[in-house]
């Protein structure tokens, strides 16, 4: 699921996909299991498609949604990175890490609780920058977080 934007403006037209790419995760559930279960590192990757210029855009947290539904069952911060500004007919990506004791969530719970293991989510990065509409997001293809149990 590609997350795309087309919208005009005064200054051109605000046209792009993006998306990100999950490169390493897993969830520790060994016992005694740590309070931030959850590694992740991805690259979020934006293509321009319009007539101006998108970003810098800045990385600093993500969602863990669910499938199916897609309520947010958590989220994450990253270790701020920035995407350069993303000329017309071109691609820029980033890569990002999730930082550790950054998993939480709204219902209180912790360890393996806050995603359990099996569940099919998507891994969400907000998108905020010059050019980019409110409420932006690059999404990964569907995945179920691998544990170790």
């Amino acid at each position: 699921d590609v997350a795309r934007e087309d919208v005009a403006t005064d200054a051109g037209v605000v046209a792009f996909s993006a998306m990100t790419t999950v490169t390493a995760i897993n969830q520790n559930c060994m016992p005694a299991v740590p309070r931030d279960p959850l590694t992740l590192s991805g690259t979020v990757a934006l293509t321009n498609s319009g007539s101006v210029p998108i970003g810098p855009i800045t990385l600093s947290t993500g969602l863990v949604v669910r499938l199916l539904g897609g309520d947010t069952l958590a989220t994450f911060g990253v270790t701020p990175v920035t995407l350069a500004a993303v000329t017309p007919r071109q691609t820029g990506s980033v890569t990002f890490v999730k930082t550790s004791d950054s998993l939480a969530n709204d219902a209180g719970t912790q360890g393996c609780q806050i995603v359990p293991c099996g569940t099919p989510v998507r891994i969400v990065m907000p998108l905020a920058g010059t050019n980019v509409p409110d409420g932006a997001r690059a999404a990964s293809e569907p995945m179920t977080i691998p544990c170790v149990q």
